[in-house]
């Protein structure tokens, strides 16, 4: 089952709150305006595909942010998988002053999952059952320029600028044979980071003379290169046991962008009257 493990949460929520007294202290100026938007919803990935060579051939890879079992049809056929879309948390600060024709927007989006495939038991060559555990995630800092308009009671914002997008993958393996919680196994993973763009907009509704109500997208875009692996059963002897094992490949680029949508919570400074 995937979910936001609670240090990321904590991260993500350490910053909204750092920015919100940022924001406070801009707000007893006076002529600064802007606002600090907090956005819950998901991040949908791309669907580029890694490859890596195993005895002299190049197979193709499902991209790592793919990590459960792969879906089949009625048939046993292998059906194409759909975007996999992360749990994303993150804040949207803008800040400028009063007259200013675009503000400077400050957003920072973090994204995870995981998930658990299971690789069953070969009697033949006594290579035992495995589980493998993925885990991605993803952070995008982002830095540009940001203006919203007042229509009615909505505002309705636009966006863009550049970005830092640092993505990470783990994998860990163990053996649920051993055990009523495995015994571990070996582990693979990697991360980098490189910069690219964002866009974005959205709407939202005042609440009252601070806070606001909306929902929220954007599209960012950054390569960067993740080292493939894939799980194969190693055949040993008759009189020893094989076993499942990591075959790493070289790093290829993949994309660690996609489109967000996600539910819009915050306040704007000053108080509107």
């Amino acid at each position: 089952m995937s979910r936001v493990p609670s240090s990321a949460a904590r991260f993500v929520l350490t910053i909204p709150a750092m920015l919100g007294v940022l924001g406070a202290g801009a707000a007893s100026a006076g002529k600064n305006v802007g606002s600090v938007n907090f956005t819950l919803g998901n991040k949908s990935m791309t669907s580029d595909s890694l490859r890596i060579t195993v005895d002299g051939k190049r197979i193709a890879l499902r991209p790592p942010w793919y990590l459960s079992a792969p879906q089949t049809g009625a048939t046993g056929d292998t059906l194409p998988p759909a975007r996999p879309k992360q749990p994303a948390l993150g804040v949207e600060l803008t800040w400028g002053r009063a007259g200013w024709p675009v503000l400077v927007a400050l957003d920072v989006l973090h994204s995870y999952d995981d998930g658990v495939q299971h690789f069953p038991a070969n009697p033949l060559f006594r290579i035992p059952p495995a589980d493998v555990r993925r885990r991605a995630r993803t952070i995008e800092i982002g830095l540009g320029a940001r203006r919203a308009w007042n229509v009615k009671g909505l505002s309705p914002y636009l966006g863009a600028g550049g970005s830092w997008v640092r993505a990470s993958v783990d994998y860990e393996m163990s053996d649920p044979s051993q055990g009523p919680y495995g015994a571990p196994g070996p582990s693979i993973g990697g991360h980098d980071s490189a910069v690219g763009f964002w866009v974005g907009g959205g709407i939202y509704r005042r609440l009252g003379p601070r806070f606001q109500l909306g929902l929220s997208g954007r599209y960012s875009k950054a390569k960067l290169s993740i080292p493939g692996s894939t799980v194969v059963g190693e055949v040993v002897p008759p009189d020893t046991v094989g076993h499942y094992r990591f075959v790493p490949g070289q790093g290829t680029k993949v994309e660690a962008g996609g489109k967000h949508i996600g539910l819009v919570v915050g306040w704007s400074f000053p108080n509107r009257k």
